[in-house]
């Protein structure tokens, strides 16, 4: 079956794909370039975190870190990005929050994908099933 498109219609529509595609990169580059440019956590939020992990809250690992941290041998941003030679004091704390709040990440996901397919962003259609 011949396509009734013109091969000046086909071009036109693949520039314009193009240049969407270009501004999407281009807002994409623009939110992850603003997001680098934000604490990973608030001084406020350093502040509770760590009045919690001292307390003992939060288990004995995250109360060793909390000392180091403020010790100034350790930082949360070197923490949360994975240079830190202390992170895995951060692990536990981590998997009993995940496990908390398994539900609401769940729901929180699931609302994500909505979102995005009610765009035309069809987020999970090529992923393989687990088995």
């Amino acid at each position: 079956m011949n396509d009734p498109r013109s091969q000046a219609e086909i071009l036109a529509a693949i520039g314009a794909a193009r240049e969407d595609l270009t501004s999407s990169l281009a807002d994409l580059t623009a939110a992850v370039e603003e997001l680098e440019k934000r604490p990973l956590l608030t001084d406020e939020e350093k502040q509770a975190l760590e009045e919690q992990a001292e307390s003992g809250e939060l288990g004995e690992d995250m109360q060793a870190l909390v000392e180091r941290i403020r010790r100034g041998e350790d930082s949360w941003e070197q923490v949360f990005s994975g240079q830190s030679p202390n992170g895995a004091l951060l692990q536990g704390h981590l998997t009993r929050m995940v496990d908390e709040h398994q539900e609401d990440i769940a729901l929180a996901f699931e609302e994500l994908i909505e979102e995005e397919e009610a765009k035309g962003n069809f987020l999970l259609d090529d992923v393989p099933p687990s088995d």
